[in-house]
C-alpha cells in the first residue's frame, strides 16, 4: 500500500520526471565514461601483452624495479649490466611444466646505439630465441625476410624503425657500446622487417636480434645449460694430446712451405658446439603466456609463492610492471584524466543530489497537512523515501539502458586518432567503447546510494517543523 501511494504520488507531479531524467542522464554520462576507460585499458594491455610483455614476466630480484628494457634508473659515468635470472634452468623447468603457463620465453636485455650507413640511434636490445618469441607475441607480422634461426646472427626492425635508418633486408647494422676509453663492437645482417597490429611509440624502440650478440656486446659471462657435449674420436684426441710447451719445440728456420695434415669436422661436431652455444642459463627475464588471462592476479601470487619457498632470487609481475617508465607514465595521465571526468561527474550528482533535497523541502507544507490528520514521523519518513528510492531506481535502470545505447553509439562513430602520444593513451587508433556487468551494477548502485542519502537531511528538518506552521508554508 505504501509503495502504491509512493508511486502514485510520483505520476502526480511533473517534477518527479524531471528528476529521474537529470539522475538517468547522469548515470548515463558515468557508464559511457567507465565503457572507454575500460576499452582503453584493455587496449593498452592487450598491445603490450601481444607485442613485449606477455602476460607475466619472471625478472630476478634487484634493488629497483626492472623492466624488459633493463635497469631505467638513470646511471651517471657507468652502464648497468641488469642481473641473470638464477637458477635460470630450475625456474624455466618449473614453468614449462606449470598447467596454467601456456607457452614461454627467455629473453637478455641491454641498450646500445645502433648504426647504419645512414644514421645512429640510441636503442634497446631484446635478444630472443627468434621463432619461440614470434610464436608467443601475436601482434607481431613480418612483412619482408625471415627470423634467424638458432645459433645465427640476426636483427629485426619494425618498419618506421627501418625506415628512419634507411635500411633493407641484407643490410649490415652495427651495435656499439662505449664505455671510458674502450670501445665493443658487434655487426648483425638485418634479416627481417615487420609490423606490429597497433602502432606505438614505445615498441619502435624495440630492437629484437640474437641472444648471443647482446651477450658480446654488454660483455656478458654465458654460462651454458647444455648437458655434456660429445665430440668424435679425433677431436677428442686432438684436444687431449694437445701440449703447447711441445708445440714449437721441433720448430726451425725454414724457407720451405708449410704442410698440415687435414683436420675434419663433422657435422655432428658442430651441431654439439651450436647446442653448447645456444642452450644458455645466461638471461635476464622469461616471459610468459597465460593460460587463462582472467586469472594472472592469482597465478603471479601462487608463482611468487613457489619461489619463496624454493628461495629463487627471482619474482613474478604483471604486464604493466615490465613495461618500463613509459608505460607507467602513461598510466597515471590516464589516471589523471580519469579523475578529471570523475570530478566533473561528482559536480553532477551533488546537484542531482541538490534536487531531491529541494523535491523534499517544497512538500513541507503537504508533510504538515498529512501530520495534522494524524500520520506519523515514521509513515511520512517511509513514504518520503519510498518516493525518493523508486525514483532512483526507475533513473538508474533508464540511465544503463542509455548508457549502453550511448556507448554504441560512440563505437560506431569510428573515432579515429592519428597523434602518436593519444594512440598510446587510448591503446590503439579507434575509440571504442567496452560496457561490462561490473561497470553498470557501479552506475546503478551510484543511482541508488543518492535515492538513499537525498532525502534524510530535508526529511528530518521537515518533520522538526510545528504541523500548523508547516500548513502555513514555514520553511
Amino acid at each position: 500500500m505504501l509503495l502504491y501511494l509512493a508511486f502514485k504520488n510520483i505520476i502526480s507531479k511533473k517534477s518527479s520526471f524531471v528528476i529521474i531524467l537529470f539522475i538517468a542522464f547522469a548515470v548515463m554520462l558515468l557508464v559511457i565514461t567507465n565503457a572507454v576507460f575500460d576499452s582503453t585499458e584493455q587496449g593498452v594491455q592487450e598491445t603490450f601483452v601481444s607485442s613485449f610483455t606477455g602476460n607475466i614476466v619472471i625478472r630476478p630480484e634487484y634493488k629497483s624495479p626492472l623492466s624488459l628494457f633493463g635497469d631505467e634508473t638513470p646511471v651517471t659515468g657507468s652502464l648497468t649490466e641488469p642481473p641473470k635470472l638464477i637458477p635460470y634452468d630450475e625456474i624455466y623447468s618449473f614453468l614449462s611444466e606449470h598447467p596454467s603457463i601456456n607457452n614461454l620465453v627467455p629473453q637478455v636485455s641491454g641498450m646500445a646505439v645502433l648504426e647504419s650507413d645512414s644514421e645512429d640511434t640510441k636503442c634497446y636490445m631484446f635478444g630472443v630465441p627468434a621463432s619461440k618469441y614470434l610464436e608467443l607475441m601475436s601482434s607481431i607480422r613480418l612483412i619482408e625476410g625471415n627470423a634467424w634461426a638458432d645459433g645465427e646472427k640476426g636483427i629485426m626492425l619494425s618498419k618506421p624503425y627501418a625506415e628512419k635508418l634507411k635500411v633493407k633486408i641484407g643490410d649490415t647494422l652495427q651495435f656499439e657500446i662505449s664505455e671510458g676509453f674502450s670501445s665493443r663492437i658487434r655487426s648483425v645482417p638485418l634479416t627481417a622487417i615487420y609490423e606490429y597490429s597497433v602502432d606505438n611509440a614505445i615498441l619502435d624502440k624495440i630492437v629484437l636480434t640474437n641472444p648471443e650478440t647482446v651477450r658480446a656486446i654488454m660483455d656478458m659471462s654465458d654460462l651454458s645449460s647444455a648437458d655434456k657435449v660429445e665430440f668424435s674420436d679425433d677431436i677428442e684426441k686432438m684436444l687431449t694430446d694437445f701440449d703447447l710447451e711441445s708445440f714449437f719445440s721441433d720448430a726451425e728456420d725454414t724457407s720451405e712451405g708449410i704442410t698440415t695434415d687435414e683436420i675434419t669436422v663433422s657435422s655432428e661436431d658442430i651441431a654439439a658446439l651450436e647446442n653448447s652455444y645456444t642452450n644458455s642459463s645466461s638471461w635476464n627475464f622469461l616471459i610468459c603466456r597465460a593460460d587463462n588471462p582472467k586469472k594472472v592476479k592469482k597465478l603471479i601470487k601462487s608463482l611468487n609463492k613457489t619461489f619463496k619457498e624454493n628461495d629463487w632470487p627471482c619474482e613474478a609481475v604483471n604486464w604493466r610492471s615490465s613495461a618500463g617508465n613509459t608505460a607507467f607514465y602513461l598510466y597515471i595521465l590516464r589516471l589523471i584524466l580519469n579523475i578529471g571526468i570523475i570530478i566533473i561527474l561528482g559536480a553532477g550528482f551533488i546537484v542531482v543530489n541538490n534536487t531531491l533535497v529541494i523535491n523534499v523541502l517544497d512538500r513541507i507544507r503537504e508533510i504538515g497537512t498529512m501530520r495534522a490528520i494524524g500520520a506519523n514521523k515514521r509513515y511520512i519518513t517511509k513514504e518520503c523515501a519510498s518516493e525518493t528510492l523508486i525514483m532512483a531506481f526507475i533513473a538508474g535502470i533508464l540511465g544503463c539502458i542509455l548508457g549502453i545505447i550511448g556507448s554504441h553509439v560512440v563505437s560506431a562513430m569510428h573515432i579515429t586518432f592519428s597523434n602518436s602520444f593519444i594512440v598510446q593513451l587510448f591503446g590503439g587508433t579507434v575509440l571504442q567503447t567496452s560496457v561490462s556487468l561490473q561497470n553498470l551494477l557501479g552506475a546503478f548502485s551510484l543511482s541508488i546510494f543518492i535515492g538513499l542519502i537525498a532525502w534524510i537531511y530535508p526529511l528530518i528538518n521537515a518533520i522538526r517543523v510545528n504541523p500548523v506552521e508547516a500548513m502555513q508554508g514555514a520553511k
